[in-house]
């Protein structure tokens, strides 16, 4: 009888001992692997729109400004790997260049001291692999190669009578430049420029510049231009109210249209601008000389055009500003129809415009007086 009770609390407790250690060893696997509570399924409704909504809804990217935009890349110090290089051309001006490496291709960015005259950004030559750049400066052009690299003036004094040192000597005034308005062609064969180094600060030439032949061309003499275009066989640019054509191999210049406006782009071919400074804008066919007419806006809307062609299209980019909002507009320049509106802000105030691809145009700037905000607009 006692033998019995022995066993049964013999087996009893091995029982529990057993017990004790599942329970142990189930508490240690929820610990080591804890189970998270699904959280509560609810229906989409009106008022919470799904994530494909969202997206569809969604005009535009808005972001911060962190730097700048150059060269077609964003620039981002802590993202990319940068080195610099000092340059000195001949006639001793020194600049300082850092470079961005971006998928293999450097990429040079350019901040001016204070006491320089800047007159433009770097421009990169087309055609030239992302290594020549023309910076205006000191009202000069210089050409910066980074194959070597090296800088110094692309426009080269031809004699001792015409030299940037003696004609500054005769120009107390201070207003003589050799060469300025750096312009490109999309090939990369011309530079267009202004220029009155020819009669000692008096009047301004427009010359062209043959990167081929390295031959310096004087097109007009007493001419100036607010903007210009150059294809294989015209240079054409706007002067005031009026456009104006010169024919390359002969240099014949004539008028190509009256009653135009420098607030306008060229579109190869194309000249898109407005009459009025406001609402309405017209597109010139430059071969034909065929003119349509549109409008955007309300009577009080100011019209501003920002930038004009892709690869693929001609497109223009309108600025609308008005009381209310301020909203940009893209117009199918060939078929003189709108494609697209955004609102932006009420208080947006332009930097700076590039188009990013295609169909996507970058628009930085601020709203208010600080705050830099970067839009990516795809239509």
């Amino acid at each position: 009888m006692i033998m019995n009770k022995l066993k049964n609390i013999k087996l009893n407790i091995a029982l529990m001992i057993i017990v004790l250690c599942v329970a142990t060893i189930l508490s240690s696997c929820k610990k080591s692997n804890p189970v998270t509570a699904s959280p509560p399924i609810t229906e989409t409704t009106s008022e919470q729109p799904s994530t494909t909504a969202i997206i569809e809804e969604s005009d535009y990217i808005k972001l911060d400004m962190l730097i700048q935009y150059q060269n077609g890349i964003q620039v981002l110090p802590v993202i990319y790997d940068v080195t610099s290089v000092n340059l000195k051309a001949s006639d001793g001006y020194e600049i300082r260049l850092d470079l961005l490496l971006v998928e293999g291709i450097k990429y040079p960015t350019y901040f001016p001291r204070q006491n320089e005259t800047l007159d433009s950004p770097l421009i990169p030559i087309p055609e030239t692999d992302s290594l020549k750049y023309l910076l205006c400066n000191h009202h000069k052009i210089y050409l910066i190669d980074l194959s070597v690299p090296s800088i110094d003036m692309l426009l080269t004094e031809a004699d001792e009578d015409t030299t940037y040192a003696k004609s500054l000597e005769h120009n107390q005034a201070n207003g003589l430049y050799w060469g300025t308005k750096p312009i490109l062609s999309d090939d990369g064969h011309y530079l267009l420029y202004l220029t009155n180094r020819r009669n000692n600060g008096k009047t301004n030439d427009i010359r062209l510049y043959d990167f081929n032949t390295k031959e310096d061309i004087l097109l007009a003499k007493d001419s100036y231009y607010t903007d210009a275009y150059i294809s294989d066989t015209t240079v054409f640019y706007t002067c005031k109210d009026m456009l104006m054509r010169i024919e390359i191999s002969s240099k014949a210049k004539a008028a190509v249209s009256y009653s135009i406006s420098s607030n306008g782009s060229f579109s190869y071919p194309y000249y898109i601008y407005t009459t009025t400074y406001y609402q309405k804008y017209e597109i010139l066919n430059l071969l034909t000389l065929n003119v349509e007419k549109g409008s955007l806006g309300t009577e009080n809307s100011a019209l501003k055009i920002l930038s004009t062609k892709t690869n693929r299209s001609n497109t223009a980019a309108f600025l609308l500003l008005d009381k209310q909002k301020i909203t940009l507009s893209f117009v199918d320049i060939q078929h003189n129809k709108l494609i697209r509106t955004f609102v932006l802000s009420d208080s947006f105030r332009l930097v700076f415009t590039q188009w990013k691809d295609n169909n996507t145009l970058i628009v930085s700037g601020y709203e208010g007086d600080t705050n830099e905000k970067t839009y990516l607009l795809s239509y």
